[in-house]
């Protein structure tokens, strides 16, 4: 799942680059990487969360519930880190962002329906 992002932020970087230049390519790329991000804390809190569901039953989806927040949390602050600070193009970076979440979705629901079967 995590090569298919990074294909995606790869791809769309280069899209950006090739046909707005630059600036929109790095907005681009940090909106990818945003979600980059938040696959990768969502895979540690999944392994801690079965850890925890070991020692103790049932705390787990506590610890996944504040997974949630903080991957919400984490995607605020880098948004406003990239269009404030870093003054990266909005749109690029917003593009970024969805397309690669939606690679996300995809990704995941096509693993799944492959273990399915």
């Amino acid at each position: 799942m995590f090569r298919v992002q990074a294909f995606a932020v790869s791809g769309l970087a280069l899209l950006f680059y090739i046909f707005d230049g630059q600036s929109a390519a790095q907005g681009a790329f940090y909106g990818g990487a945003i979600v980059l991000f938040n696959t990768w804390v969502t895979h540690r809190r999944l392994k801690s969360a079965q850890e925890l569901a070991k020692i103790a039953p049932g705390r787990e989806v506590t610890a996944l519930y504040l997974a949630a927040i903080q991957r919400f949390v984490f995607t605020l602050v880098f948004f406003a880190v990239g269009m404030g600070w870093l003054q990266l193009d909005p749109v690029p970076m917003l593009v970024g962002f969805g397309v690669v979440q939606l690679s996300y979705f995809v990704s995941g629901f096509l693993i799944s329906h492959k273990s399915i079967k």
